[in-house]
């Protein structure tokens, strides 16, 4: 049976966490400290022999990852990768010279700033060519896009349900945090336009 994995929003039901093996989810997050607190979450909450692999752009993996708590796979594999179009481009390629993605979540952590030279057709090219990767490779891709300027980027991912099963925003709002969910597909069913407000407690 294939794995089942959630993102780290413990208050959140089934139909908004759920991640099965096979598709692509994309969070935007407008703060950098948000973004990788999310992160480290999503790593904690996973199974003890869940097979995970986190992949950080422009930064160490090893100073912004680890688990939080006694919960997590026993394992996640690190991996870094420069800013930019290209590695990008070349992701898909190069960690299928590391890793066997089956059966895996992958979690690209990146900087809003990586898409900015990108065209919005080259975006749409590779969300098809990444959810065609992870139903090929059996695995969950998980992107988690840190930037306060995501509003035009959010609008053109509101189109792409077919390439993407979930998308949804986390916003810093009044010392509380807006997860605004624009649409989240899984086994539980079909969920679209949800906002709710959440608490961040340590």
């Amino acid at each position: 049976m294939d794995p089942v994995y959630s993102i780290g929003i413990h208050s959140l039901w089934d139909e908004l966490r759920q991640m099965p093996t096979g598709g692509v989810w994309w969070i935007n997050v407008d703060r950098r400290d948000d973004a990788i607190s999310l992160a480290n979450q999503t790593l904690s909450a996973q199974h003890k022999d869940a097979q995970v692999a986190a992949i950080v752009m422009g930064d160490d993996p090893q100073k912004v990852l680890k688990l939080e708590g006694a919960g997590g796979p026993e394992s996640v594999r690190l991996f870094s990768m420069p800013d930019g179009e290209n590695s990008l481009r070349f992701m898909r390629r190069d960690l299928l010279c590391a890793l066997d993605p089956d059966s895996h979540l992958v979690i690209l952590l990146c900087p809003q700033d990586a898409w900015k030279n990108i065209s919005a057709e080259k975006i749409r090219l590779w969300l098809a060519k990444s959810r065609n990767w992870a139903k090929y490779q059996n695995c969950t891709l998980l992107i988690i896009n840190h930037g306060n300027n995501n509003d035009r980027q959010y609008s053109l991912l509101m189109n792409e349900f077919r390439s993407l099963f979930g998308l949804a925003s986390l916003r810093y709002e009044n010392d509380t945090h807006l997860f605004d969910v624009a649409f989240w597909c899984n086994e539980k069913g079909v969920s679209a336009r949800q906002q709710l407000i959440l608490e961040y407690k340590e």
